[in-house]
């Protein structure tokens, strides 16, 4: 771990690289501050407990499935080994199975569209589709008896009425008849029902043909991870200071399960940030904490206020020193590009 005299040092160091003259002599020749980071997530498992009544069609053998007594709320079942694994259990509470006869007593039950009777109405005869019904037959018009004014017309596509037995008088389509018997029901004025098939019985929903059924009452318990980033402060922290420190720093790693408190100077140094972070989720029964930290210092000389030295400890070698500019020169700077844009569109305008 740094300490005061180490970042000083380290400071000092970079301005004399820089071939400047060093004014970091003592602490007090320069401001500086702890900034603490803390990064990783923490794991949950997160149970819910509920209970249903269930039914199933047909015949069910529950005897395999583990029970529970009056609620599911109070069976007990060991802590989680892996609080990242999601795992369902299903069981029965004892004593609710119901195993018993549908009201059907067969599966079969009367069929809703023909009541039982394997048919349905049917119109025996349709209107003809080639003449429609009209001069069916040019001598009789489908009556069998000849006009007493027959059509003086005919037609080469016309053919013997089978009425009359004019010749080339009738509609091709019907014979004269004006009408064509229903090839369902051949003219008995009833067609199966499609339903039933003509059995006048279907399936009965509730028991799925099997005349059984089974209800219970089902407790079901869930264990599912819900994952949380560690990433503290939040603010406070230049993204380049931060991730120097993510990709060059030396870290302290640091694992916490289940109840396990996180070490005291983390609460000294995170404060209400990490006791929300660390609060117990509604239904939390189990955690795992996987975090890393460590310690960069924030350098102001009085010498140079243009700068901010940042320092880091390193796995290996001595610390390691990044310069970023402060906000009041990064101001300056944009201020400067912003000026040096408006007067380039000046000049443009001025030449054009």
């Amino acid at each position: 771990m740094l300490s005061d005299d180490d970042v000083l040092r380290a400071v000092r160091e970079e301005i004399e690289r820089r071939g400047e003259t060093s004014a970091v002599a003592s602490p007090g020749d320069a401001a500086l501050t702890w900034h603490p980071l803390l990064e990783g997530e923490i794991v949950r498992c997160v149970e819910h407990r509920g209970e249903e009544r269930r039914f199933h069609a047909g015949p069910l053998d529950l005897t395999g499935r583990p029970e529970y007594e009056t609620t599911i709320g109070l069976h007990p079942l060991p802590p989680p080994r892996d609080p990242a694994r999601e795992r369902t259990w299903r069981l029965v509470r004892k004593g609710s199975a119901d195993h018993r006869t549908c009201d059907c007593g067969n599966g079969q039950v009367a069929c809703g569209r023909c009541k039982g009777a394997g048919g349905i109405p049917c119109e025996p005869y349709r209107p003809c589709g080639a003449c429609g019904g009209v001069e069916s037959c040019l001598r009789c018009d489908g009556t069998g008896s000849p006009a007493v004014v027959a059509a003086e017309r005919e037609d080469g596509d016309r053919v013997q009425c089978r009425e009359c037995g004019a010749r080339r008088a009738a509609c091709p389509g019907c014979h004269g008849r004006g009408r064509l018997r229903c090839a369902v029901c051949q003219g008995a004025e009833t067609r199966p029902c499609p339903d039933c098939a003509g059995d006048g019985t279907v399936e009965h929903r509730r028991c799925a043909g099997t005349g059984t059924t089974v209800e219970w009452q089902e407790g079901v318990i869930t264990r599912s991870p819900t994952v949380t980033a560690v990433r503290l402060p939040e603010a406070g922290v230049p993204y380049l200071a931060r991730q120097q420190a993510r990709e060059r720093g030396a870290w302290t790693p640091v694992h916490l399960a289940d109840d396990e408190p996180a070490p005291a100077h983390f609460h000294q140094e995170f404060g209400p940030d990490l006791k929300e972070l660390f609060r117990a989720h509604d239904g939390e029964i189990a955690r795992r904490v996987t975090v890393r930290s460590t310690r960069i210092a924030r350098v102001v000389v009085a010498d140079h206020p243009h700068r901010l030295y940042f320092v880091l400890p390193v796995p290996s070698g001595g610390p390691h020193v990044l310069v970023l500019p402060s906000r009041k020169r990064t101001a300056q700077l944009a201020a400067a590009a912003l000026g040096a844009l408006v007067l380039l569109v000046f000049l443009v305008h001025l030449v054009g």
